[in-house]
């Protein structure tokens, strides 16, 4: 057989090789890097077509998505925390991580909670992001369950401020949909967003919002 041949047949045989094995190590190592970023952004992926129950009953239109309600948290959330001089690595991964359970139990309405009660929705979120982070390295799986918990909890300046951001995000939100809708459908939106924020400074950005 020529070489050149030989060469063609052996990197084909070195391809197939490699591509069996790498997917041999893949199914043996449920833990490796690679194995874990794509589990993961297969659960969390979910979050872009998961939309905002709370406004499906109220707009009758596509609505945004819990993804695109994260996203904009962090935009505030970053823009707050340089202003404050916060930690913003921190600040950063608690917004894109807030609501990041629901890529499991789905976004619910204030009416849902009422009716499942608040020790099944907290248990019902705590089994949701630990389902969500098992697919995490457990280093990864540490630190993410902590900055979870530090939401939860609201232990640091940057996890109360992010919780509120959270809140003023909707009133945004609701204030743009009303335009079209009719502000009178969004006000529950503003007095939830209101009661939930005491940040002077985020209040004044409320107060500036419904008035318009």
């Amino acid at each position: 057989m020529p070489t050149a041949l030989c060469g063609i047949f052996a990197r084909k045989y070195i391809c197939v090789y490699l591509s069996k094995a790498f997917r041999i190590y893949l199914r043996r190592t449920p833990s490796s890097g690679l194995d874990s970023l794509v589990r993961f952004w297969q659960y969390a992926s979910e979050l872009k077509s998961e939309q905002r129950k709370g406004w499906q009953k109220k707009v009758d239109e596509r609505v945004d998505s819990v993804a695109d309600h994260s996203y904009a948290v962090a935009l505030l959330a970053l823009y707050e925390g340089e202003r404050r001089g916060y930690d913003l690595e921190r600040i950063l991964k608690l917004a894109l991580i807030h609501d990041l359970e629901e890529a499991i139990m789905g976004d619910l309405t204030p009416q849902d909670k009422a009716r499942l009660g608040p020790t099944r929705v907290e248990k019902d979120r705590e089994t949701a992001i630990r389902e969500l982070l098992s697919k995490l390295p457990s280093k990864s799986r540490a630190s993410y369950l902590k900055l979870w918990t530090d939401l939860k909890e609201k232990r640091s300046k940057e996890a109360r401020l992010v919780h509120q951001l959270d809140k003023v995000e909707m009133a945004f939100q609701a204030h743009k949909y009303g335009k079209r809708t009719g502000q009178r459908k969004m006000l529950d939106f503003y007095e939830s967003a209101t009661r939930e924020t005491n940040d002077p400074i985020l209040k004044r950005a409320l107060a500036t919002i419904v008035k318009n």
